[in-house]
């Protein structure tokens, strides 16, 4: 019997499917889709590379799986900076400092994606993940009185993803993190009665 590394088998296989998203997850944010492959995947992981085809039988699947994970994470990592805020002004806040630090940490926003050869049901769940994701920055910008909440979202993740890659070019993250706050704070500023952010 094949040695497993968990008290049951489906534990074991549970254990390995996570090892192999982890690391394609990680390379996903680190060197983007091209990088993840099943060879690629199975160096990082310490694993065979016939063990990640056992789990994702092509490098479609393979991608999309990282690709949902990465969008769950994120998902949660949103929710959690907003649950503590107790205004809209707040909350955006929150939302803008929490997306800024997804997209250095490799986050890439839905269209970034939509080239990538994903089974149809993944991107269903990619969209819908995408939906919730934004739904935070939506709800915030309505209670704003944003006269177009929804648009002015796609705008605002564009001016984050914007911002993120100033700072691959090297510029410090403080900085422009400052300025994507202030460009935000700008473009609101009619809903928000004149409302600037306010000095860490």
């Amino acid at each position: 019997m094949p040695k497993i590394d968990a008290p049951t088998v489906v534990e074991h296989h549970a254990l390995k499917r996570a090892e192999i998203v982890e690391a394609a997850v990680a390379l996903l944010g680190a060197e983007g889709a091209g990088a993840v492959t099943p060879a690629a995947v199975a160096s990082r992981a310490g694993l065979a590379r016939s063990s990640v085809y056992q789990y994702y039988p092509s490098t479609g699947a393979l991608i999309a799986a990282a690709v949902e994970e990465m969008f769950r994470r994120a998902v949660a990592t949103l929710d959690r900076a907003v649950a503590g805020a107790h205004t809209p002004q707040e909350r955006l806040t929150a939302y803008l400092d929490a997306s800024f630090d997804e997209a250095l940490a490799g986050h890439q926003p839905l269209v970034a994606l939509s080239d990538l050869a994903m089974p149809r049901d993944c991107l269903v769940r990619v969209i819908d993940l995408h939906a919730r994701l934004v739904d935070p920055l939506v709800r915030s910008l309505a209670e704003l009185g944003v006269a177009d909440p929804a648009g002015t979202a796609g705008l605002v993740n564009g001016v984050v993803s914007a911002g993120a890659a100033q700072v691959g070019r090297g510029e410090p993250a403080p900085r422009v993190r400052r300025r994507v706050k202030d460009f935000v704070s700008r473009a609101v500023a009619p809903a928000q009665a004149g409302h600037r952010w306010p000095t860490p």
